[in-house]
């Protein structure tokens, strides 16, 4: 039998809290159980109402919304999080909090819909068309790199979790940096890296944004996850990333005159 994800939405803001509601009714995925405007409300009502999912305002008044990740996180039922912010730099926060995604405002109606698509992803696997399983995979002779990506903009990267055996989906945003290395290609998320077999060209037309740059052959990066970038020289630049690892990339020449290009219109 198909049921919707219930949701709730903590937003201090009451329009923004109407319109989100309104583009989750929209989907036909979802039906919105309860909406708060601050932490303790929030906490209280999700701890009654036990919903699949919580779309949660990064800024709320008083205790932020990283804070009652927390808290929501120690529930019986732990609901899954999706956030919403208004700073972009507050994307690393949400994915170190295991969130499913993370949506920036002001609210993009696709981006809600590929929110709940991620969530259809994690609650209803068997329901959802998004995910498969490896068994999927075993039957078909197809790796994941083959058998769903074909690069679309608003289109999910489907990416091997190894230790739980199954299929991840990764938003473009959520992505940290790709490497080619060792006849591989790695996505690297905040929390994870993947391998894959993926070509970067492909990957670069699929990452095309104003977020993304190539700085070297075999490297490219998301300008809102760089922590770090050091210049030691003649157009040399040692860019350190926000991600598990701290990752250390080189910029090539040519990746550092286009490094160097973004940097200058920044400041």
């Amino acid at each position: 039998m198909w049921v919707r994800i219930r949701a709730v939405i903590i937003e201090d803001e009451p329009l923004a809290a109407r319109y989100l509601a309104a583009l989750l009714d929209d989907t036909c995925q979802v039906e919105v159980v309860g909406s708060a405007a601050e932490s303790e409300t929030g906490l209280r009502l999700c701890a009654e109402l036990r919903p699949d999912a919580v779309f949660l305002d990064i800024n709320l008044p008083g205790k932020d919304g990283v804070s009652l990740a927390a808290q929501l996180a120690m529930l019986p039922q732990p609901p899954r999080l999706v956030f919403t912010t208004g700073n972009a730099n507050r994307a690393t926060d949400a994915f170190r909090l295991e969130a499913v995604d993370y949506l920036l405002k002001p609210l993009d109606p696709d981006q809600v819909t590929e929110a709940v698509n991620r969530l259809l992803a994690f609650l209803r696997p068997f329901e959802s068309g998004s995910s498969w399983s490896s068994g999927d995979q075993a039957n078909e002779g197809q790796t994941p790199d083959k058998k769903r990506f074909t690069g679309l903009a608003s289109e999910l990267l489907p990416v091997k979790d190894v230790d739980r055996d199954r299929i991840r989906l990764l938003a473009r945003r959520e992505v940290v940096a790709v490497l080619r290395r060792e006849r591989r290609t790695w996505v690297h998320t905040v929390r994870e890296e993947f391998a894959t077999y993926y070509p970067l060209a492909d990957l670069m037309r699929w990452l095309d944004s104003g977020s993304f740059i190539q700085i070297g052959r075999h490297a490219i990066v998301n300008l809102q996850a760089i922590e770090r970038v050091t210049h030691y020289g003649d157009r040399l630049y040692l860019v350190r990333l926000r991600d598990r690892v701290a990752t250390e990339i080189t910029a090539s020449r040519s990746g550092a005159m286009r490094l160097a290009g973004v940097l200058k219109r920044q400041r």
